[in-house]
């Protein structure tokens, strides 16, 4: 995933929502992956596992006993988590290794006001370039597939159907340097929302999915703008910090 491939799909690919799926007998948090882009395929895996809560933020990432979950060696296990270190997603510590990002209501802040920056913009420029329902429909898409994540009680596919919708609107704005920026964060919003999980009704959050695109279609910029404003503004009162202790106290 690549600044400049701005036209790549912005969800978490299928292979990395089942590459976290339950595995049974078999003793792994992650099944095998496929060599094709094994490393994408690895960093992605990390990341959808920090969704479900497998890894938590300053967890320890070991790349051996990521490498034996995933059925492939360490070397690309290696370059997935230094790719991911330079997203911001890993961090490196001498004589401590690897671990998961950290996590504060102060950083949280922080990212989701850049998020919402951009996002708001891409919101005008969909209404000024007077995109239709028909350019909407991978946003479209992303809102069903995030319906049917809830109806299968698929905790990652929802928080990939989510990262899809968004980064979706951001790629409908047809601002190319707007797309890359957001798909840039798009790993930290995954690890983020993963947390989040359950701060608000899902059912409720895709019904603002497609209110939103409906009003995006009408080109109504004022209506389209406060219905961003008022669906994202759940993580200001969201405990991330009490959110993670609460998932560290349930391992023990």
């Amino acid at each position: 995933m690549t600044v400049a491939g701005v036209a790549a799909d912005v969800t978490l690919p299928t292979t990395a929502m089942r590459a976290l799926s339950p595995t049974g007998d078999s003793g792994r948090r992650m099944a095998p992956v496929q060599p094709r882009t094994m490393v994408e395929q690895a960093a992605e895996a990390v990341v959808t596992a920090a969704a479900r809560g497998v890894f938590l933020p300053g967890d320890r990432l070991v790349e051996a006993e990521i490498a034996r979950d995933l059925g492939i060696s360490r070397v690309p296990v290696r370059e997935a988590l230094r790719l991911l270190e330079s997203q911001g997603i890993v961090v490196s510590t001498p004589y401590k290794g690897m671990r998961l990002m950290l996590v504060t209501n102060r950083g949280v802040a922080d990212l989701s006001r850049v998020r919402a920056a951009l996002e708001m913009l891409a919101v005008r420029d969909v209404v000024a370039n007077r995109i239709d329902e028909e350019g909407l429909a991978v946003a479209r898409q992303a809102a069903v597939a995030y319906g049917r994540a809830i109806a299968e009680q698929d905790h990652a596919g929802i928080v990939a159907a989510d990262v899809a919708f968004h980064g979706a609107l951001a790629q409908a704005s047809g601002n190319a340097v707007l797309h890359a920026l957001w798909h840039g964060l798009s790993r930290q919003l995954t690890v983020v929302w993963g947390l989040g999980q359950g701060a608000r009704a899902p059912e409720l959050i895709v019904g603002e999915h497609h209110a939103l695109l409906d009003l995006l279609a009408k080109g109504d910029l004022a209506g389209a703008q406060a219905a961003l404003d008022s669906h994202i503004r759940w993580h200001e009162t969201f405990d991330f910090e009490a959110a993670i202790a609460a998932r560290r106290q349930k391992r023990r």
